[in-house]
C-alpha cells in the first residue's frame, strides 16, 4: 500500500472503533506508558493534544502536570511548529483545524538548549508505524521537520497506538524520523533493539 493508501485505511479502522472499546485501550496505554521509566523519569513531556480518535493523551497531560513535570504542547505557526509550556487546559484556543493549541502570548515558548540536561520525553503522533519506529504522520511534516532541526539526543521519542497501527514495515525516506517506543493496548515495543536490514525500508535513500 501507498502512504496515502496506510493513512486512509488505518484512519477508518480507527474511527470504527466503538467509544467503550476505545476507553479500554486509552486506560492500557495509560498503564503502560505510567509504569515505563522513561516517562517516570523525565522533568519534561512533549506531547500533543489528541484528537477525534487518536489516542488520548488528555489524561497523560494531566498526570504529568500532577507529578510536576513541565509539560509543552505543539503550535502550528509560520509555517512550522513551536512548543509552548502549559499548566492545564485552561487557556488554550482552537485552531482552524479544529485542534487545541496554547495561545502564543499567554505561554512560554521551549527554545532548545536551555532545559539544564533535563530528561525529555517526546509524544509523536500518527497513523501507522512498524517496530522499527517507522511512521507514517498526517501528512503535514510539522514533527519531522521540527525534529530535523535539533539534536536528536535532545529527548527520548515515544509514540502512542492501538496496535492495529502498528504494521509489520513500512517505507520512509531518509527525512522521516523514527521513534523510539511505542506503546500500544497490547504491547510495548523497543524500537532500537531491532535492526534495519535491508534497504527497501527507505525510499530514496539507498
Amino acid at each position: 500500500m501507498t502512504k496515502k493508501e496506510i493513512r486512509s485505511h488505518i484512519k477508518k479502522l480507527r474511527n470504527a472503533l466503538p467509544q467503550s472499546l476505545r476507553n479500554e485501550y486509552n486506560k492500557q496505554i495509560y498503564h503502560r506508558l505510567s509504569s515505563l521509566d522513561e516517562f517516570k523519569e523525565a522533568d519534561m513531556l512533549f506531547t500533543y493534544i489528541s484528537f477525534g480518535s487518536e489516542v488520548s493523551t488528555k489524561e497523560i497531560i494531566n498526570k504529568a502536570i500532577q507529578m510536576g513535570k513541565k509539560v509543552y504542547v505543539p503550535k502550528v505557526e509560520d509555517g512550522g511548529m513551536n512548543f509552548y509550556e502549559i499548566k492545564g487546559f485552561e487557556g488554550l484556543i482552537r485552531s482552524e483545524f479544529g485542534i487545541m493549541e496554547p495561545d502564543s502570548q499567554e505561554h512560554h515558548r521551549y527554545i532548545a538548549g536551555l532545559s539544564d540536561n533535563s530528561k525529555i520525553l517526546m509524544l509523536l503522533p500518527g497513523l501507522a508505524f512498524d517496530k522499527y519506529g517507522n511512521r507514517i504522520g498526517y501528512g503535514a511534516g510539522y514533527y519531522d521537520r521540527y525534529l530535523n532541526s535539533h539534536s536528536q539526543t535532545e529527548w527520548v521519542k515515544l509514540a502512542l497506538a492501538y496496535d492495529f497501527q502498528v504494521m509489520n514495515q513500512i517505507k520512509v525516506n531518509k527525512y522521516d524520523i523514527p521513534t523510539d517506543y511505542i506503546i500500544t493496548d497490547k504491547r510495548s515495543i523497543n524500537c532500537k533493539e531491532y535492526k534495519i536490514d535491508n534497504c527497501e525500508t527507505y525510499e530514496n535513500l539507498c
